[in-house]
């Protein structure tokens, strides 16, 4: 069977209470432009939400793949509140899975708590109804493998078999904006989705440093921006040209210093950039002792830079659950593509582990930061993302 509704399941959005408007529009204001080439419209129910369209279920999924709001998606039958049409339509969408060998149930409920049956009652009058037509499937009521859903409505009844899952979380709202230094690695584009998955809306930094880093560096850097934008509409991607601070930190700092020097540069420039654009906080990729940069003691030397506030959502992960989360939000083959970062090109046989206040403010005394600083912002471009 064919069908030209879909049920959007909300998940947290609903127990947002009074501020569940706002994060419903805001759902709303993701999913519109996704489905305009779908001819398709949003009807909005209490607590729900349904999607009307004549489009192939395929491209209905594609479409909503990465929506964040939303746990679940139901293609759903609608009929009358007559007990033998929800019977009739109940028995034919579960017909082609006669005979599969599935665990088994109906589950019921009422949004209209005057109607004639109660919920168990209800169920049992439907799964009495396809066990008397052929229904050869073993019953599970706690964890079925097939549930047949039943919704009575106020003015009609949702049938539903499938379930499409979710990923769940808030949906990203512009109002939230979180600047997040994006390199060519694994790690920096998951931070950046799971801060999306709480409702955060990215703009991106990236530290390009010609001629060191390839152009092929930057399109990989790119292309996971573009995969980012994919999950809130849009994305800007501030390409900043590092290559002075860099080349002046390895001439006039020691050696064992420049990542983490490298990063307190990141950090001001990031900031001022940020800043500019009305970001909220900064977001970075930092998984504690993954690399030399991101001990305790490099990441408190490096976290003095900014006034911002810093949000590490990695931090206690490992790289496999990294590597995990980064095929599942589909940037992980971007990322693996042979093409190193600044970072990775500038970084020292030994770096420093511990840098300490004293020998980080000898190495920047040399330096003049201020002046650094601005000629990186300034030699900043600024390419905009869309979907």
């Amino acid at each position: 069977m064919k069908t030209d509704t879909y049920l959007l399941r909300l998940g947290e959005v609903t127990l947002k209470k009074r501020n569940r408007k706002w994060f419903i529009n805001n759902l709303i204001k993701i999913i519109k432009p996704r489905i305009k080439h779908l001819n398709a419209a949003l009807q909005r129910r209490h607590k729900k939400l349904l999607l009307i369209t004549e489009a192939p279920e395929s491209e209905v999924k594609q479409a909503l793949s990465t929506v964040f709001g939303l746990v679940g998606v139901s293609p759903i039958y609608r009929t009358s509140l007559d007990l033998n049409e929800i019977k009739t339509l109940s028995l034919e969408l579960m017909k082609p899975f006669f005979g599969s060998g599935q665990s088994f149930s109906v589950k019921a409920k009422r949004v209209k708590k005057d109607y004639a049956l109660k919920s168990p009652q209800l169920q049992e009058e439907i799964a009495g109804h396809l066990f008397e037509n052929g229904l050869d499937l073993p019953v599970n009521l706690k964890h079925p493998e097939l549930s047949l859903g039943i919704s009575i409505e106020f003015h009609e009844v949702w049938v539903h078999v499938e379930v499409w899952p979710g990923l769940g979380g808030l949906p990203v709202s512009t109002k939230n904006k979180y600047g997040l230094l994006l390199s060519g690695g694994i790690d920096s584009p998951v931070a950046g989705n799971l801060i999306q998955k709480r409702g955060g809306s990215l703009v991106a930094v990236y530290f390009h440093t010609p001629p060191y880093t390839v152009e092929s560096a930057k399109d990989k850097v790119l292309d996971l921006a573009q995969i980012l934008a994919s999950y809130q509409n849009g994305l800007d991607l501030h390409v900043v040209h590092f290559t002075e601070v860099m080349k002046t930190l390895k001439v006039m700092c020691h050696d064992s210093l420049i990542v983490v020097l490298s990063r307190r540069f990141m950090m001001r420039v990031a900031e001022k950039i940020l800043i500019r654009v009305g970001c909220d906080a900064l977001v970075t990729g930092e998984s504690l002792g993954q690399v030399a940069s991101q001990t305790i003691e490099n990441i408190r030397i490096v976290s003095e830079c900014a006034d911002l506030p810093i949000l590490r959502p990695l931090i206690g992960m490992d790289k496999g659950e990294i590597i995990q989360r980064a095929r599942k939000m589909g940037s992980f083959e971007t990322s693996i593509r042979p093409y190193d970062d600044c970072c990775s090109l500038f970084a020292p046989e030994e770096p420093a582990t511990r840098a300490t206040h004293s020998r980080i403010q000898r190495e920047e005394a040399k330096l003049n930061i201020d002046e650094l600083v601005q000629r990186a912002v300034d030699q900043t471009e600024l390419i905009s993302l869309t979907i």
